[in-house]
């Protein structure tokens, strides 16, 4: 490709003794196994006009702030709302052909990244836009999204999963359903040969509190994720912030290789190293969110000498860019702040009138900038002639490598002279002949399923049946079985009203850890699930299912050895059938109370919001559900039929009890065989005597009630999600 480089950065031949730096020997050889990208699916990326505006506040409008607008017209809601917001983008355009790589660089908050989610059709939907983003110079559709790479400045990876686990399941979801398994497994294999993670392959992710893989592996990871749907466009959110300078220019290096394959790479980059700045092919400077120089890399330090600014001699030519940009250099009789917005004049003057950015055959004239911005350059060049202009040095290799190559945007025209990796072009991979039938969805929708059912027993396999929540069922279900050693062998009234706290224990304890539990399970889940929706990598019902499956191996196992420990240490019905209901009922109220906290958790993002949330629903379910209050008033009853525990405890009840010949001894006298025993007497009413909401002879319908509840919650949660989803990134 014919771009501007160092030399020292040129892959040599073996027989050669050039020192390649930022390269490993083995990486021309890797790269080869990534195939290249067909002409005809190679895309130009091209943003113009781009200005955006941010909302003041973060917060919804007040209640009273909805009603007046519903009163007051579009126009005037409008006019009001762009009063409330703040510009952070202003006009920025630029361009990116195949084979080359765009750096965005800016001081922080410069709009750097707000710009990248732009391109790659990921901005909040708070963000009000203006301007176009065309690929192929049409707009960007769904078709042409998964196409498209993006990595994330966060690496959002499940930290269960290994290397290899974490790319076959990107592999299996997102590449077309035409290659068979050992197809995409071998995709795999390429991506984990080409990005040099052949040593950690098979290591976890890890994280904050379990120890995987490196940093810089981590990101590679995150570019391979992207990289397994041979990506024409692929953009990086700042891809080597956290990295040391070499472990940063390997991965860029192998950003330039994969580039040189047909790919358009734009990657927003912080403060790179000199080395590392050498490697880019264009730049597009941010000021604050304005344009500030747009152009050939290389020739950044040659514009602004241009300008009146020249570089000190030994300084990294991307500090004193960095430096310009965040209004830092200065004179004697001019401020930083001042050079900057002369800087931004400047560059949005000659934008205008040359599109293309900087470039080599480029030319600075008064008649271009005006008369008072040319004036304004010619004097800060006076200024600084007192001393010949001195250029750094690797400024004076790249700008001699550029004489030879020719400017950057001959790689609009001649792609073909671009690479000089000899890349193999695998035309057979999941590439549906011409005129095929282009299926929206990578893998079929059972597939889907599948896949995500194995993938979520995977990342939950060290919390699901950790050993700390092991013993905590162990020694809570012993605890209980001792208080209530046996208490289900007495007939008595005394004795079944001791027996009805044990069933009312059984049932709150399992159904509240279940659902505050299940109230973090959305909140952290929801970053990763925003980042493969907007992917294309599944349908949201099918993660949604396989999500709900999942939680009935993982989340029963461990409760069920606590229902058999307190079941037969509580002494309760020694037959089959009164078993397997218990564990039936019990599991039916913990998988309704995880609903309800799979809800509250996918509805309120705040997580002491929704804790609070569910703590205060959790509460009034329990106090309504017949145990602690017996009578309640009727003109408020009612809410007893809105609690998951009152049908729960009444199952419990009912299967306990029904058919049992209960004896009246007094509330407190509790004898071994009552039946023998002349104080007692046969109970005739058992829920007068009891004061209980139900008769235990009267037929069970409460697990009706129960699957009715499970069912209505899980939609919610699937409706909410759905809408949270779709609201969140336009």
């Amino acid at each position: 490709m014919a771009v501007a480089k160092a030399p020292s950065f040129r892959i040599a031949e073996s027989e050669t003794n050039e020192v390649m730096i930022g390269a490993k020997a083995g990486d021309a050889k890797d790269v080869e196994l990534m195939e290249a990208i067909p002409q005809m699916k190679q895309l130009t990326v091209t943003f113009s006009n781009i200005s955006g505006w941010v909302p003041l506040m973060n917060k919804a409008d007040p209640p009273l702030q909805k009603v007046k607008n519903m009163f007051t017209s579009k126009q005037e809601v409008h006019e009001a709302a762009k009063v409330q917001r703040k510009q952070i983008m202003y006009k920025l355009a630029g361009a990116c052909y195949p084979g080359e790589v765009l750096a965005l660089m800016g001081p922080s908050g410069s709009s750097k990244t707000s710009l990248l989610s732009v391109i790659g059709g990921r901005t909040p939907k708070s963000v009000h836009l203006e301007g176009d983003v065309l690929y192929n110079n049409t707009r960007l559709t769904k078709a042409t999204k998964r196409s498209v790479g993006y990595v994330l400045q966060d690496d959002l990876l499940y930290e269960s999963l290994t290397v290899w686990e974490t790319l076959y399941f990107a592999a299996m979801l997102r590449l077309p359903r035409e290659m068979s398994t050992e197809q995409k497994k071998q995709r795999v294999a390429k991506v984990i040969a080409a990005l040099g993670l052949n040593r950690c392959k098979d290591t976890i992710i890890g994280g904050f509190f379990r120890r995987g893989i490196s940093g810089g592996e981590r990101k590679r990871v995150s570019v391979g994720h992207e990289m397994i749907i041979n990506p024409s466009v692929l953009l990086l959110d700042e891809p080597t912030s956290g990295l040391d300078s070499t472990t940063a220019m390997h991965l860029v290096a192998t950003l330039r290789q994969l580039a040189q394959g047909g790919r358009a790479v734009l990657t927003t980059i912080h403060q790179p190293s000199s080395r590392l700045y050498q490697m880019l092919d264009k730049l597009l400077l941010l000021s604050e969110g304005h344009s500030i120089y747009y152009g050939d890399a290389q020739l950044a330090t040659e514009w602004f000498h241009k300008l009146g600014y020249t570089i000190p001699y030994l300084i990294n030519a991307a500090d004193f860019i960095l430096d310009l940009a965040s209004g830092d250099v200065s004179t004697k009789k001019i401020s930083g702040a001042d050079s900057r917005l002369h800087l931004i004049n400047c560059a949005e003057r000659f934008l205008t009138e040359h599109p293309g950015g900087y470039q080599a055959d480029s030319k600075v004239s008064e008649n271009m900038l005006g008369s008072e911005l040319w004036n304004a350059a010619q004097s800060r060049r006076n200024l600084n002639s007192g001393s010949k202009p001195t250029m750094n040095p690797l400024d004076e290799a790249a700008k001699e490598s550029s004489a030879h190559t020719g400017p950057i945007s001959s790689a609009r025209d001649d792609y073909a002279l671009a690479s000089p990796l000899q890349v193999v072009v695998d035309t057979q991979e999941g590439n549906p002949q011409k005129g095929g039938k282009q299926h929206r969805w990578g893998a079929p929708y059972r597939e889907q399923i599948r896949i995500l059912f194995t993938r979520t027993i995977k990342t939950r396999r060290f919390e699901a049946l950790s050993t700390r929540d092991f013993l905590q069922f162990l020694i809570v279900g012993v605890l209980a079985g001792l208080f209530w050693l046996q208490a289900g062998q007495t007939s008595t009234v005394a004795g079944v009203n001791n027996l009805r706290g044990l069933l009312f224990f059984e049932l709150m304890f399992m159904s509240m850890r279940a659902m505050l539990g299940a109230l973090f399970t959305f909140p952290s889940e929801f970053k990763m699930m925003l980042k493969e929706r907007a992917s294309g990598m599944y349908r949201l019902s099918a993660f949604y299912f396989a999500r709900t499956a999942s939680d009935l191996p993982i989340d029963c196992t461990i409760p069920t050895c606590f229902i058999i420990i307190v079941y037969f240490m509580g002494g309760l019905r020694y037959n089959a059938g009164s078993f397997f209901a218990n564990w039936a009922a019990v599991l039916l109220s913990l998988l309704t109370a995880q609903s309800i906290g799979l809800l509250v958790g996918s509805v309120i993002t705040h997580p002491k919001t929704g804790q609070t949330i569910a703590t205060i629903t959790a509460l009034t379910m329990v106090l309504v559900a017949g145990f602690f209050v017996q009578s309640i008033p009727d003109w408020i009853g009612w809410l007893k039929y809105l609690s998951f525990i009152y049908y729960g405890y009444n199952t419990l009840l009912k299967i306990q009890f029904r058919g049992m010949t209960i004896y009246d001894c007094g509330t407190t006298y509790n004898p071994k065989h009552p039946e023998n025993n002349p104080a007692c007497t046969v109970v005739t009413n058992l829920k007068d005597s009891l004061r209980l909401q139900e008769d235990p002879n009267q037929w069970v319908w409460e697990p009706l009630a129960l699957i009715a509840y499970l069912l209505f919650f899980r939609a919610l949660v699937y409706i909410a999600l759905r809408k949270r989803t779709k609201a969140s990134v336009r």
